[in-house]
């Protein structure tokens, strides 16, 4: 399983892959993550396949969503 986040930070697009939506969750849980929650989420995709039943804007709500199903 490959999670991608495309999202936009410091006016910048960007995108960055982890194995798994378990691993983008602890990669927050960290002192100081990479990932800001304020940070835009603009597409999410699991195996190549865009999560459609994501409606949040921001990391924080992608965490939020991604909390309550690992």
């Amino acid at each position: 399983m490959m999670m991608k986040i495309y999202y936009k930070a410091d006016y910048d697009k960007k995108e960055i892959e982890f194995e798994k939506p378990g691993d983008f969750v602890g990669s927050l849980l960290v002192d100081d993550p990479e990932l800001q929650d304020g940070y835009e989420v603009f597409k999410v995709t699991i195996n190549g396949k865009e999560v459609t039943d994501f409606t949040g804007k921001t990391m924080l709500d992608l965490f939020n969503y991604y909390w309550e199903r690992v």
